[in-house]
């Protein structure tokens, strides 16, 4: 557990590294059920009374309460392309602009997290997924009817636009995903600089439209006809025009590192994820 713990083993081997956290603690778990009923036998049979019980008890239910809401939900699939579906979800939970929920294929499999887009007005909530790996192009090619759902809806990064009074979004590809829920809502006024390919052909007319609805001049950059931008020079000139307190980027870790290392080096807020789970 220490060793795939590690940052270097989890980025390389996560599927591993999530197996062996989950199997691996709960072994332990039960071991230290196991030590604790045993000392308190040998001290004269109060379990209550085992200094490590309580505790052990608040582990338990830690470890227990993601499961614990574990559900199968269906799934309404629409696939604009080969290399993204829009997943729909109406199963009695709306969640909030800037969260995400854990899916699987099957209940003790693989989770991964994905942004929530839900949209005024609408019950359930959307989830843009891209290919980027063996499961995500398995859900793709083969998209399923039914998924599993773990756990609470968590915040993501893109929630601390509520922080400030405008900022300007940078996203790249399915980085629209986070942002999205954002733009439909439009508690916190914004500028979007969107770069992606081909972005009618890849996610569909419909998205594209609902993207442009609901922003103010957005910059959507098709770098099969435009090539890579410049994002953090784009992310600039789009805080000087609208006076935007901070930037927030949502994009793959190298460019999200560019971007708010430049952005801060100027004395302007950046913000993105650690890329540390």
């Amino acid at each position: 557990m220490i060793a795939f713990a590690a940052a270097p083993m989890r980025a390389r081997f996560h599927n591993a590294f999530e197996k062996i956290h989950r199997l691996a603690g709960w072994s332990v778990l039960a071991l230290l059920w196991a030590m604790t009923a045993s000392m308190a036998q040998d001290a004269g049979g109060d379990l209550l009374g085992a200094p490590g019980f309580w505790a052990l008890v608040v582990i338990t239910l830690s470890v227990a309460s993601p499961w614990l809401t574990l559900k199968r939900v269906r799934v309404g699939i629409a696939k604009p392309s080969g290399h993204v579906v829009l997943a729909h979800f109406d199963y009695g939970d709306t969640p909030f602009p800037g969260s995400s929920n854990a899916i699987s294929l099957t209940p003790f499999g693989e989770y991964h997290s994905f942004a929530n887009i839900p949209a005024p007005g609408q019950d359930g909530y959307r989830l843009a997924i891209s290919r980027a790996g063996d499961w995500t192009s398995r859900f793709i090619d083969n998209p399923p009817q039914h998924v599993w759902v773990k756990g609470i809806t968590t915040s993501g990064v893109a929630r601390i636009e509520i922080l400030f009074r405008r900022v300007v979004y940078v996203g790249t590809g399915s980085g629209i995903g986070p942002i999205l829920p954002h733009l439909l809502a439009g508690k916190v006024p914004c500028r979007l600089i969107w770069s992606t390919r081909s972005p009618r052909k890849t996610y569909g007319d419909a998205l594209v439209d609902e993207i442009e609805a609901h922003a103010d001049k957005p910059l959507i950059w098709d770098t099969d006809v435009q090539g890579k931008p410049d994002l953090s020079a784009l992310a600039l000139r789009a805080v000087r025009e609208t006076g935007a307190e901070a930037v927030i980027v949502i994009s793959n870790q190298k460019l999200t590192r560019k971007v708010v290392h430049d952005m801060e080096s100027l004395g302007i807020p950046a913000y993105g994820a650690i890329w540390d789970s």
